[in-house]
Parts: C-alpha cells; sequence; structure tokens
C-alpha cells in the first residue's frame, strides 16, 4: 500500500459531485483539505485518476501524486494523526 494524494479543480458550480466523493471514499482516506483526499491504496496514480473522472466533468481537473515518507503540515489534527499512522506505508 502506499499514500496517494487526490487534488482538483471542480469547475461546474452547484454541480453534485457525490459520486466522486463516494468514488474516493472506497478507499482508505483522509479528507485533508478542501479539494485534497489522502488514500492509502496498491493501485498506481494513473489508475486512480482513471477511476475518479469517470465521476466529474470534462473540464474538472484532477491531479494525483504518490506521497513520500517526507511530508509536512503546518496543522495537527486528525489528518496528521492519519499520516502518522504506523499503518501507513511509505517509498
Amino acid at each position: 500500500m502506499s499514500v496517494l494524494a487526490i487534488n482538483y479543480d471542480l469547475k461546474t458550480p452547484g454541480k453534485n459531485y457525490d459520486k466522486l466523493y463516494e468514488a474516493i471514499k472506497s478507499y482508505t482516506w483522509c479528507h485533508i483539505l478542501d479539494s485534497c483526499w489522502l488514500i492509502d491504496t496498491l493501485k498506481k496514480p494513473d489508475d486512480v485518476r482513471d477511476h475518479l473522472k469517470t465521476h466529474t466533468d470534462s473540464n474538472d481537473e484532477i491531479f494525483v501524486v504518490r506521497l513520500h515518507k517526507h511530508w509536512a503540515t503546518n496543522f495537527s489534527d486528525t489528518s496528521t494523526e492519519w499520516l502518522k499512522s504506523p499503518s501507513r506505508t511509505w517509498d
């Protein structure tokens, strides 16, 4: 397993993106910022992107990147604890 960060810009104001959020929540996840989620998965970033883009419009943008063990935040909350969990696997 590895941690991937999912970031997006959703371009359609007022659109119901619940299917996208449900797709993200099909993984082990953490909603770390408004437009950023972290997931723990065996999938590659392009596979996750392809999965998620089936739930977005063609003008929406999705960026998926693998995180490594060197990361930093300026907040201390459940998101940070999720990242620090001993169950997280880092490349």
